[in-house]
């Protein structure tokens, strides 16, 4: 799975970054959730196995409305 791949699950799943990234698990202040998701849709840094695997599941089956 590319940066790219994860960009367009995200936006196909109409998520804003910050949203997107509180699916993922992060939490914290909203910036350092949105440089962590655009850091993946960027290059800029690896994409672990679990968040792909994660976001695979999102683009198949949605995102959990409790996670949102």
């Amino acid at each position: 799975m590319t940066g790219a791949d994860i960009r367009a699950i995200r936006q196909a799943l109409g998520l804003s970054v910050i949203e997107f990234g509180r699916a993922l698990g992060y939490a914290g202040a909203d910036n350092t959730v949105s440089v962590q998701v655009r850091r993946y849709e960027g290059g800029q840094r690896t994409i672990p196995p679990w968040i792909a695997r994660l976001v695979g599941m999102y683009g198949r089956y949605g995102v959990p409305a409790d996670l949102t």
